[in-house]
């Protein structure tokens, strides 16, 4: 299915956009129509439903899957008590964690076997921004403010 917005091809069983994040309309084009959309960068506007800050899951069975940050510490990792699940030997039970505070989300890393990244770096602790990719795992995520 093509994201309206952006036209990203994602997963035929995908609901927001593994790329924008944008909310997907299963009954929009077929999905063999070529996306024709600006070539300019636009901001790409909150829908009903459409809850920010986010992150979305661009990678794995579960990609195009939003995950609206709603708790002041999101936990992820594969133990079941996870806030974020990511179910995979290559992400520790207790991973990461993305944690609000006044000027923002930060991402910590809970001393994990594989590391944690933002935008291809190895971190401990990063403040996140609109659009940053994340890895946890062989999970690609992407924030949205």
């Amino acid at each position: 299915m093509f994201c309206q917005e952006c036209g990203y091809r994602n997963a035929a069983t995908a609901h927001y956009c593994a790329k924008c994040g944008t909310l997907l309309d299963p009954d929009g084009p077929d999905d063999t129509a070529t996306y024709t959309g600006d070539t300019d960068t636009q901001e790409v506007p909150a829908t009903p439903g459409h809850q920010l800050p986010a992150v979305v899951i661009r990678t794995g069975g579960r990609a195009g899957e939003h995950i609206p940050l709603q708790q002041p510490r999101e936990t992820i990792g594969r133990a079941g008590e996870a806030s974020i699940l990511l179910d995979d030997v290559t992400v520790s039970r207790r991973h990461a964690a993305i944690e609000a505070e006044a000027d923002g989300h930060y991402l910590v890393d809970l001393a994990s076997l594989n590391g944690t990244y933002v935008n291809h770096r190895r971190i401990e602790r990063a403040r996140l921004r609109d659009g940053d990719e994340l890895q946890i795992g062989k999970f690609k995520l992407t924030y949205l403010e």
